[in-house]
């Protein structure tokens, strides 16, 4: 039995072993009656389940990092618009307040006219009553901007600013979200 102490899975010395009890210490446990070429299937099997294994796992680890570089380059890019190189935060803050004078007068035409062509088809009385009337039916008379924040935002290649305006009016205070892309066209309106 001392001949048939395994060590690091001899197949040679297993095969003279007598009985299948002195193979406790292989990695594989084959049956009584084993031959050679069962226990190479076994070894084989085995090996070949941790290099599937192993394979499993990288090609998983790959996916991730490739999945998290594809949402980090998604994901929205935000800076102060006084470092941005393409827009001029006076300007931008400037055109926030004319929309705002617009949308006060229901001058509809000038809203089409400094909106891009997706935009300038919903810029209409109809469509702005509707926005209107999701904040409150009635908002009273404006009173002031109380404050405009603005922010250069980059996304999948693009870039716009944003500005943030908080305006209050006699019976609701208001959150408008305006963005200009880099022609200066108001690109989206939002209204809180």
């Amino acid at each position: 039995a001392a001949e048939c102490a395994v060590q690091d899975a001899v197949i040679d010395e297993v095969q003279m072993c007598p009985d299948a009890a002195s193979t406790k210490n292989l990695p594989f446990s084959p049956a009584v009656g084993y031959n050679r070429s069962s226990i190479i299937y076994k070894v084989d099997f085995t090996m070949k389940t941790d290099r599937k294994k192993k394979i499993s796992i990288i090609i998983s680890i790959i996916f991730v990092v490739v999945a998290a570089t594809a949402i980090y380059f998604a994901m929205p890019k935000n800076k102060d618009l006084s470092e941005s190189s393409i827009f001029d935060k006076a300007e931008v803050e400037a055109l926030a307040g004319q929309v705002i004078d617009y949308i006060n007068a229901e001058d509809y035409e000038g809203l089409r006219a400094m909106a891009v062509d997706e935009m300038a088809d919903i810029m209409n009385q109809e469509r702005m009553d509707e926005a209107k009337a999701r904040v409150s039916e009635d908002w009273g008379a404006f009173q002031d901007v109380d404050s405009i924040t603005t922010t250069e935002v980059n996304q999948r290649g693009k870039t716009a600013a944003v500005a943030y305006v908080a305006a209050s009016y006699e019976n609701v205070d208001i959150r408008y979200t305006f963005a200009f892309d880099e022609d200066l066209k108001l690109a989206s309106l939002g209204i809180q």
